[in-house]
């Protein structure tokens, strides 16, 4: 065995540095793998930052609910400045030009149950602020890979609306994704259809600073918005405003975990 194969290998325990993804080493990712867990594939969370970028630190925050449940979390880095210099906001949309944001999270996944006996069919999502509006989208697009989603203070929301073109709904989600979803596209009865993905919606009580952008609502007024409309659409949503909190992603974590706990088989 070489010194670098070695060297690796230790890098792998726990908490791991920052993969480059080997699909597009643009972005990367790290784990943190629990040292003592079950035999057999272990469930994954990822977490998906907001506009501050602090990977590293969410990954940090679950270490505790890794180890309590088994789990692998993994956490991705969406840079800005791709696929453009500046670009803050891209990844969050999901795409841009020829970059397919939901795709390279897919390939990470893959790469990481190359490396670690992790369950990559299916997992848990939770994104905060930018990444929450990243997970929210990302359940519309891939329901069939998601146990379950959390969504944490989102800025705006997407709806499941076939009038409105995407990122404001699902009208051109065909043509921008491939893809459709069996909430706004029913297939003929002799498909299965998968039941709706359940999703936790969660805002701190103080979120109330309005946004720039027209019509200037609060990331409260959002997740409360949100949240009707997934309950109108049949949607298994659940909703919870957490006190004394603003727009603070780690204090939103607790809320998000003890609804992502009762999704994994100890739940």
């Amino acid at each position: 065995m070489s010194l670098a194969v070695r060297h690796t290998q230790r890098l792998e325990l726990r908490r791991t540095p920052f993969l480059a993804c080997r699909a597009d080493p643009r972005f990367s990712y790290c784990l943190y793998v629990p040292p003592r867990a079950p035999a057999g594939p272990r469930p994954l969370l990822v977490v998906v930052h907001g506009d501050r970028r602090t990977a590293e630190r969410y990954r940090d925050a679950l270490t505790d609910f890794a180890d309590a449940h088994g789990c692998v979390v993994l956490a991705p880095l969406f840079p800005v400045g791709v696929p453009e210099p500046e670009d803050v906001l891209s990844y969050k949309r999901l795409r841009r030009r020829d970059v397919r944001f939901d795709l390279v999270l897919l390939r990470m996944i893959e790469e990481a149950a190359a490396r670690w006996p992790v369950r990559a069919d299916r997992f848990l999502l939770h994104g905060y602020s930018g990444g929450g509006l990243f997970a929210l989208r990302f359940s519309y697009l891939h329901p069939a890979r998601l146990v379950g989603v959390s969504v944490g203070a989102p800025g705006s929301i997407t709806r499941l609306d076939p009038a409105l073109p995407w990122p404001a709904g699902i009208a051109d989600v065909a043509e921008k994704f491939g893809v459709t979803h069996p909430l706004h596209a029913p297939p003929p009865s002799s498909v299965p259809v998968d039941p709706p993905v359940p999703v936790h919606v969660t805002v701190g009580a103080l979120d109330t600073r309005q946004l720039r952008r027209p019509p200037h609502h609060t990331r409260l007024d959002q997740a409360l918005a949100l949240h009707r409309h997934l309950l109108e659409r049949g949607v298994p949503a659940t909703l919870e405003v957490v006190p004394g909190i603003a727009h603070n992603g780690f204090a939103l974590l607790p809320a998000a975990t003890r609804f992502l706990s009762t999704l994994l088989p100890d739940g």
